[in-house]
């Protein structure tokens, strides 16, 4: 039995030791183009891990939802990610995060269901950030180098190259412990 606490309580010293690497966040989107007839939402929480000033690994796992002139895809997501910053001056950091896009769900046209819709991407997405104090940051995302692409019951086509379009920026929050 005394092992046992012993164990735990070294386990509950640990995580507190790593908890002061960690950050989590997260973003929440929505967009409406009534002349398509296209609307989307996402939200995304956000997890990540600060191993050393300039590397840090983390994942989004949330929702997305899309409706398309009658399509509408709702699917989970699971994006892993390695941040690398690469210039810091002040409160303001810039960054790359290498990443893998995953989405799983279901797509419904006409009321009718599909197979399972498969999403997916590699690429890099350059972001920066602003530290509003030692706990808080804003972080914005811009841009997109790489490859996506899914499966005919998602209805994303697949297309590679560089896109710095409005329909890839985005903004999120992180609290770091």
């Amino acid at each position: 039995m005394k092992k046992i606490l012993a164990f735990a309580a070294m386990a509950v010293m640990a995580l507190g030791a790593f908890a002061q690497d960690m950050y989590v966040g997260g973003q929440v989107g929505f967009w409406r183009n009534s002349g398509d007839n296209e609307t989307s939402f996402q939200i995304l929480p956000e997890i990540g891990f600060n191993l050393s000033e300039k590397l840090a690994i983390g994942t989004t796992i949330g929702y997305d939802y899309s409706y398309d002139d009658g399509r509408k895809l709702n699917l989970v997501v699971f994006n892993p990610y390695v941040r690398y910053t690469f210039f810091r001056n002040g409160n303001v950091s810039l960054f790359c995060d290498g990443g893998v896009d995953l989405g799983f769900g279901k797509a419904k046209y006409e009321g009718e269901s599909s197979d399972t819709a498969v999403t997916y991407g590699i690429g890099i997405k350059p972001g920066i950030s602003y530290s509003l104090s030692d706990k808080f940051s804003l972080v914005a995302h811009v841009g997109f180098l790489g490859y996506r692409g899914g499966n005919d019951a998602s209805g994303y086509p697949d297309q590679g190259g560089i896109m710095l379009k409005g329909n890839d920026l985005s903004f999120g929050f992180y609290y770091n412990f």
